[in-house]
């Protein structure tokens, strides 16, 4: 799906500075202001890593949609309790197009014999405002009850920390919910507890 950006738009404008603006100018400025560009991470460049059963690599969301969605419904349930008033809804379109953008990475956890998708964490890039360094925050982190046994979570999540690492993230961010003990992980890895998170959803 192609994008609309400003830095597009301004490119499209300029390739055609001094036309007159008829109709086909005006279509071929649309056309070009949409920016198409892949700048996908490949998930190649990654490379892959081994814990006991299970295999952690990056894999593109559009080619594991149906038993990424499995997942998602697991983790819902599990995690998000506080919103079952709501119901899981997921965008994926925009998930697959954060990806297409650079801006998102699905990492997963795969058994090594069945190659069952038994975990995923997704990531999200960005640049800070405050000090325009490069960041990742997590949107999910989840593995299969069976898969949490030992340091799988652990070796999971460093997994994911050499990638971002590679591709020059400075800082993570992410969040531990109230009924489980992600918080143990994530302190257990060095992070910090900066700051508590309030939700409120209106009944409609």
């Amino acid at each position: 799906m192609a994008v609309l950006t400003l830095q597009s738009l301004r490119q499209a404008i300029a390739a055609n500075l001094g036309k007159v603006l008829t109709p086909e100018v005006a279509a071929a400025i649309e056309m070009g202001a949409y920016d198409s560009e892949d700048r996908s991470h490949s998930p190649e460049k990654f490379g892959t890593k081994k814990y006991k059963n299970v295999v952690f690599l990056v894999e593109r969301i559009s080619d594991i949609l149906p038993e990424l969605h499995e997942l998602h419904e697991l983790h819902f349930l599990e995690t998000e309790k506080h919103r079952h008033g709501i119901g899981l809804n997921g965008n994926y379109d925009y998930l697959m197009e954060m990806e297409r953008k650079g801006l998102g990475i699905q990492f997963t956890a795969r058994d090594a014999g069945s190659w069952e998708l038994v975990g995923n964490i997704r990531m999200y890039m960005g640049e800070s405002i405050h000090t325009q360094t490069l960041y990742a925050y997590e949107d999910t982190l989840f593995l299969r009850e069976e898969y949490r046994k030992g340091l799988t979570a652990i070796r999971f999540m460093q997994y994911v920390e050499d990638c971002l690492k590679a591709i020059g993230v400075r800082e993570v961010r992410t969040d531990s919910k109230t009924i489980n003990k992600a918080h143990r992980l994530v302190e257990y890895l060095g992070y910090k507890h900066v700051a508590n998170k309030y939700v409120k959803i209106f009944a409609e």
